[in-house]
């Protein structure tokens, strides 16, 4: 069953909501890969050059643009594929796994000093 999406006479943008919804779960984790392998590489590039954030701008700047990217991905597959609710649970457990993660090496973390 295929679910149009309105998204208006928006040219390349509506006609990319289109094909994600043709073929949402390729799109889904397709994109879901190399979108938080490059998030995950660019935060810890920021933390390892600083571990112990001594220049805190440059260090946030990058996971400022990391966290940005990932949300972005999850707010776009959210709010356009709604054709698929399997790339929905998708989306869900991906979403949840840097906060998870992010808990768990803080936990960790406090354990160990």
């Amino acid at each position: 069953m295929l679910l149009e999406i309105d998204v208006g006479d928006l040219g390349w943008f509506g006609r990319f909501v289109q094909r994600v919804n043709r073929a949402p779960i390729l799109w889904t984790v397709g994109l879901l890969v190399p979108v938080y392998i490059f998030c995950f590489a660019l935060a810890f590039i920021a933390l390892i050059d600083d571990p112990y954030v001594q220049s805190p701008i440059t260090t946030f700047l990058l996971l400022l643009i990391a966290a940005t990217t990932a949300m972005s991905y999850h707010w776009f597959f959210a709010r356009y594929q709604r054709s698929s609710m399997l790339g929905q649970v998708i989306q869900f457990v991906a979403g949840l796994s840097p906060i998870v993660g992010g808990f768990f090496i803080l936990t960790i973390s406090r354990m160990a000093g």
